[in-house]
């Protein structure tokens, strides 16, 4: 635990802070969509949560991207 810990806000990329975010997301997600299909017996709209998703993915991906860039460049 303590090593999964120290790789995931290491700048390694191996446990990276994006990847451990979606995937926590879409775990949260899957159980809240769950549930409304549970009690409603509807499929709700997903883009929205699709979208919110992977925005968490890309931000984080895009911050590795310019530190990667900065770092380079200096």
């Amino acid at each position: 635990m303590r090593e999964f810990l120290k790789q995931l806000f290491s700048e390694s990329g191996e446990a990276s802070f994006s990847r451990t975010g979606s995937f926590l997301a879409l775990g949260i997600s899957c159980v809240w969509v769950t549930y409304i299909v549970w009690t409603t017996r509807a499929l709700p709209n997903l883009e929205g949560l699709t979208l919110f998703i992977g925005t968490l993915y890309g931000l984080g991906k895009t911050g590795e991207t310019v530190q990667r860039v900065a770092g380079k460049r200096q």
